[in-house]
This record gives C-alpha cells, structure tokens and sequence, in this order.
C-alpha cells in the first residue's frame, strides 16, 4: 500500500490573529485621514493670508522733511517750502487682477504725489511708497480723508481703519496749532467786464501770525481762479486784491455766490496751507448771460475794462 504524504512542503510563519489584522487596518485608516486633515489645514491657512480685496492696511512713515519747487503739489504757487512725509504703504491686492495705481494728487485736506503707474499683483501684498503734503491744516481733523493712491479707473484705494488714522496722525505732525490759522474777510468786490470776459475782483482783509500770507484764488462753482498775491504782513495784517473769472451760466442762479482761497501762511520760512471760503459780498452783481443786440454787438464787448 502507498501512502501519501500531505503535509505542507515547507515551514509556515506564524498566522496573525484575526484582531490583529483588523487594528493594523484601521490605523492604517487614521494615518491616511490625518495626512488628508493636515494637508487641508494647511491649504486653507495659505488661502485665508491671501487677500480678500484691494486694500491699505498699514501705513509706515519716513520723515518728515521739507519739498519745494517741482517737488510741490501741482498748481502750488512757485517760490514757496512745505513740510512733507514719505509714507510706505502696506496694501493687500484684489484676489482677481492685478491694479494699477497712482498718487491720488490733491484731494483738497493734502496731497499726494510721486506714484506712477505701480502695479498690484493679483492675490499679492504690495509696498508703495507716496509723498503727502498737507493741503488744509484746518481740514485735516474734520475732513473724511480720501487714501493716497488711486486705480485706472480714477478710484481711491480703500483705507483700513488703523492705516486712515495714521494718515490723519501723520498730516497732523506738518501742521502748526489751529491759533496760527489766517483769518479773511472780504472788504469791497466789483465786476470788471472786458470782451464777454466778467472777472469778480475782491479786495479781502487778511489777519495773521505769520510773517507773510500768499493767497490763492481756487475754483468754485461759478468762478475760476486767476493768480496768486502775496501779503506782506505788517502788525499782524495786509490788504490783498483777488480775482476770480466768472461764468454768469453757473453764477447767475447761486443764492449765495461763495468762492474758495488757499492761504499759505509763511511761518520761519515753511508754507502752511489753509483752505478758506469767501462770500461774495452782495454789492458785486452777477450779471446774467449776455444777449446779443439785434445787430449782433454784444455790449460788454466794447465796454472799456475799468482801470486797475
């Protein structure tokens, strides 16, 4: 008789118990659920720093230091020396596109200059630098400020609120205490007809601390400014003579015809500006838009222009 053998050919290893197996399975599974956890943590970490919009957060400021010449604002009478800071922007982009900004010039409490053509990049945060100036040394507490920069589309870049107050703490350093404003006040006005042109002249009072006063005669509504003056102050006040161009289509209609002044009040050599409203003193009549006479001669055009 044959006999079979059936036994296994070679030695087997130990078999792992069922638990075994099951428990090695299942932190296998934890493993790989807490690579997946860590790896989306991560990923919304870096998705939540990246920007959400176009903003200023933060404002560092270098200075303050002294411009003059081309480095003022433009339209600035020549001649004087202002107080200004450089102010390194801090700014988030928009997460979309890439923006394009400028220095947003003046804005009426200060001005801003020296950024041309910056881009943001999309999704990124950006430094710029921008130069301000003061504009309105009575403004600057009161007026809702505008920020210094400015996309394609003429749009100021929004503030955060830490970085606008550090914008009005920063324009409040160049300017002198409020007691230093220059007060004027309008003393005789007339309008001078040459051709069709209607120019309001203005002889104003100006009371002042500082040594001297240059006025400047800004637009308004109704009324263009004409030339700078300058008033040398002598015991604490000077007279000057202001002009505006008028035009009767926008002023004829204004019940209360007011017109703007920026003084540079002149202290130890610096320009401090202050933006100053003028009544039109009621003796100076608006004239109405000319009408032609029948034979086509307009009566202000050869009426003589009054002597200065």
């Amino acid at each position: 008789m044959d006999i079979i053998d059936t036994a296994p050919a070679g030695p087997r290893g130990p078999l792992l118990p069922r638990t075994a197996s099951r428990v090695i399975g299942a932190l296998g599974a934890v493993v790989i659920i807490l690579a997946v956890t860590i790896g989306a943590l991560q990923w919304w970490s870096a998705q939540s720093e990246r920007p959400d919009r176009l903003e200023i957060v933060g404002i560092e400021q270098v200075g303050p230091f002294a411009i003059s010449g081309d480095d003022l604002p433009q339209g600035w009478p020549a001649g004087l020396v202002a107080g200004a800071l450089l102010l390194r922007l801090d700014i988030t982009a928009d997460p979309q596109r890439s923006t394009l900004v400028d220095s947003s010039g003046d804005v009426g409490a200060y001005a801003a200059s020296g950024v041309s053509g910056v881009v943001v990049p999309a999704g990124e945060r950006a430094q710029v630098n921008v130069v301000i100036t003061p504009g309105d040394c009575g403004g600057i507490d009161t007026a809702q400020l505008s920020g210094p920069l400015m996309d394609a589309e003429g749009t100021h870049v929004p503030l955060a609120t830490a970085p606008a107050q550090a914008l009005r703490d920063a324009l409040a350093t160049l300017c002198p205490t409020p007691t230093s404003e220059p007060a004027i006040s309008p003393r005789s006005a007339r309008i001078d007809v040459f051709f069709r042109d209607r120019t309001l002249i203005m002889r104003v009072r100006v009371t002042t601390s500082a040594n001297r006063v240059v006025l400047q005669p800004l637009d308004s509504v109704g009324f263009r400014g004409r030339g700078d003056q300058d008033a040398t102050i002598e015991e604490g006040g000077a007279t000057s003579r202001l002009r505006w161009l008028v035009s009767p289509a926008e002023a004829v209609g204004l019940q209360e015809p007011t017109v703007r002044v920026r003084a540079f009040a002149i202290v130890a050599g610096r320009a401090y500006p202050w933006l100053l409203d003028l009544r039109v003193p009621e003796g100076a009549v608006i004239p109405a838009p000319s009408r032609p006479r029948n034979d086509g001669v307009d009566l202000a055009e050869v009426a003589p222009r009054p002597a200065s």
